[in-house]
């Protein structure tokens, strides 16, 4: 009998538990209510307390109401002016609880739909979150934010929610925004992952540089490689390419690899474009010049090439503008003869960048140019 007696008392105290802590979810709903009506934090702090002892106990944490509540009441904590100062983590947490409340099994949970719709604002405001970060400079918070966006959207997905921003876009942000904020291994890692959702040209290009940046050359070579071989007709790669040619004084290679391609695509005016470039920055004017014009007869609207050519016989005038600061002040003869040479090269370049304008009217790398050259050809 005293046994019996012990064994009720023992299921009189765990009924009284399980009471207290289901009555936990409900005081947390109540000062959640009360919150909602009055706009007083210390409501708001309450039911923070309440709900996250509820999540810890074994009798209401397998309860999907529970997490729901804990989803509305953190989600309510980040959009307090005063109290989201504390913690910024709420909003992740709130969309945890949400997540929760879902992949729980409870055939009770009656808020499958509401907890989805309360997840879809959580996404759009981490990413609006991310975006107002970038802008200021916070660039660690965006990607914290942007990366975070990838978890929210594979939870969105899992319950057939629909997402607010897709998946790419989201990590190609985050990706920008650890390179910002100096996070290279982050960047690297993100930019990895983008290349198997977003197969683009750039982002091969930008992972290149900061394989370059960490010193592993051979794995930024590589990843040009791959790039060139997806994307033979972009010119952007294949400068990239030829910037590491350049850099070990393979101008040689450069040029045979630019060749070939130009072999396989004789009317792709942008290798020819980019072999300029490559004599350009070797240092070989004249060169440089006849690929320049082969681009823009193949292409008469090829804005860089008739940029760069332009560039050459401007910056080309410094050797004498130089010699002409030399001379003594008797020289008036060498210094007229040397006048007349800048100012001819004055008049090659400018018709290039007057076209450039006619493609593109609001260049203003080409505008100033032109006042330059313009204010010398009055003198």
């Amino acid at each position: 009998m005293k046994k019996l007696l012990f064994l009720g008392a023992s299921i009189l105290f765990a009924v009284h538990v399980s009471y207290a802590q289901a009555s936990k979810v409900m005081a947390a709903y109540n000062y959640m209510e009360e919150y909602q009506l009055s706009n007083d934090g210390n409501d708001l702090v309450e039911a923070k307390e309440a709900i996250d002892k509820a999540a810890e106990n074994e009798s209401t944490s397998i309860q999907g109401k529970t997490w729901y509540y804990r989803g509305m009441i953190y989600q309510l904590l980040a959009g307090d002016e005063m109290l989201s100062q504390t913690d910024d983590t709420y909003l992740m947490t709130a969309f945890k609880s949400f997540e929760k409340s879902l992949s729980l099994e409870d055939k009770k949970f009656r808020n499958s739909e509401e907890a989805l719709m309360y997840i879809r604002a959580i996404s759009s405001n981490v990413f609006n979150s991310g975006a107002d970060a970038y802008q200021n400079g916070n660039y660690a918070k965006a990607y914290r934010d942007f990366n975070a966006m990838k978890e929210i959207n594979e939870a969105l997905e899992k319950f057939g929610g629909e997402l607010v921003v897709e998946t790419p876009r989201c990590v190609s942000n985050a990706a920008a925004s650890a390179e910002a904020a100096q996070m290279i291994p982050e960047a690297i890692k993100t930019y990895e992952e983008l290349l198997t959702m977003s197969d683009e040209a750039n982002n091969y290009i930008f992972l290149s540089r900061l394989y370059k940046r960490e010193g592993d050359k051979e794995k930024a070579m590589a990843t040009l490689d791959t790039a060139a071989e997806k994307y033979p007709e972009n010119a952007e790669v294949v400068i990239e390419q030829l910037n590491y040619y350049i850099e070990d004084n393979n101008l040689e290679g450069a040029i045979d690899k630019l060749d070939k391609a130009i072999e396989l695509q004789p009317e792709n005016d942008m290798l020819y474009f980019v072999k300029g470039n490559a004599y350009d920055k070797s240092g070989d004017m004249d060169k440089a010049i006849v690929q320049y014009q082969k681009a823009i007869e193949i292409n008469p609207k090829n804005d860089k090439a008739l940029y760069n050519a332009g560039a050459m016989y401007f910056l080309g005038a410094n050797k004498y503008i130089e010699e002409m600061n030399e001379l003594n002040y008797n020289e008036t003869k060498r210094y007229n003869e040397l006048n007349a040479l800048r100012k001819e090269m004055y008049l090659t370049a400018k018709p290039y960048f007057e076209r450039v304008l006619e493609i593109i009217p609001d260049d203003e790398a080409s505008k100033k140019a032109l006042f330059k050259i313009n204010s010398a050809l009055k003198q």
